[in-house]
């Protein structure tokens, strides 16, 4: 088990955060939960997203993606669910999800007739809130937020391939309404060595004219807090996100550096009155010259995208 730090600060996180979180009177609540999980070898990313919300309308992405320009599989849903169902008993259109509240741990299974899902998760240390970085969480994000990197163990088939899960994985759950005209740009990743020996999660990101940063690095069984980071991004001429380098120290002073090279990219573009662009990279990586892999996503504003790009085709 990873251990924090001495002197960290605690997170304000308790074992009913694995549930669903309910809204006060006159108030609106949204739960955001996502699992992924980079296979290098088999040169195949995966995630899954769901959203519930408290007036019972929930969603999800189901996602495995390689090096072609179209995922392999993407599909998505979108319907409503009883006001007293939970995440430790969830499902919804061949998506069913048992998360026991603070076992560290969840059971995911998804089956449609592209896509055959079922692995469990087992968080490798405590969840960690990103009110535990000197930069905090912004209110326009979410109210909390946590990530936790474990492992998963299952199985993936889809088309003529089955892959067998025993590999390094994350998950993150955030609640609370999150105001998307906010931000005007992200980066947000996940980067783990073959035996979780190095981890580094980072969320970067800009609104309002201000940067923040939040995650933690792991080393050799020890959790402790990001800082602050510089960061050197590539990327093509559609702006999709092609390498990064992150140079990060921690809240003890000690630094790492994160450098992240995709091999597949997909992207998830939401309309509605503030239009966005998600873009997901499934990388390869290293961790202070240690080989790893991992992911990459990067948030725009939808118009500000359409813009850039065309910058760069002048």
């Amino acid at each position: 088990m990873i251990r924090n730090i001495t002197g960290m600060p605690a997170a304000k996180i308790t074992a009913t955060d694995d549930l669903r979180h309910r809204a006060a009177p006159g108030q609106r609540m949204r739960d955001s939960l996502f699992w992924q999980c980079v296979v290098p070898e088999q040169r195949v990313g995966l995630q899954a997203y769901l959203y519930l919300t408290d007036d019972g309308k929930a969603g999800f992405n189901v996602v495995i993606w390689g090096e072609g320009s179209e995922p392999l599989v993407m599909d998505l849903a979108q319907g409503e669910v009883p006001a007293e169902m939970d995440f430790d008993a969830f499902s919804l259109q061949g998506l069913s999800l048992v998360q026991p509240a603070g076992s560290n741990s969840a059971n995911l299974a998804y089956r449609s007739e592209r896509l055959t899902l079922n692995f469990d998760f087992t968080g490798r240390h405590d969840p960690f809130s990103y009110h535990q970085n000197p930069d905090g969480l912004p209110s326009w994000f979410a109210i909390d937020r946590f990530e936790q990197t474990g492992w998963v163990r299952g199985i993936v088939r889809f088309g003529d391939r089955e892959i067998v899960l025993d590999h390094v994985a994350h998950r993150d759950h955030s609640w609370g309404m999150r105001q998307w005209a906010m931000p005007q740009h992200w980066k947000w990743l996940i980067a783990y060595t073959p035996d979780a020996s190095r981890i580094v999660n980072a969320w970067l990101w800009q609104a309002r004219g201000d940067w923040g940063a939040a995650g933690y690095i792991v080393r050799d069984g020890l959790l402790s807090p990001i800082a602050t980071t510089k960061q050197q991004a590539g990327f093509d001429r559609d702006m999709t996100q092609r390498s990064l380098r992150l140079d990060i120290a921690d809240t003890v002073g000690n630094t790492c550096v994160l450098e992240m090279n995709r091999f597949g990219i997909m992207k998830l573009p939401a309309g509605g009155r503030h239009p966005t662009m998600i873009m997901e990279a499934a990388c390869t990586a290293s961790i202070d010259g240690q080989l790893a892999a991992g992911q990459y996503e990067t948030f725009w504003p939808q118009t500000y995208l359409d813009r850039l790009i065309a910058l760069q085709a002048n």
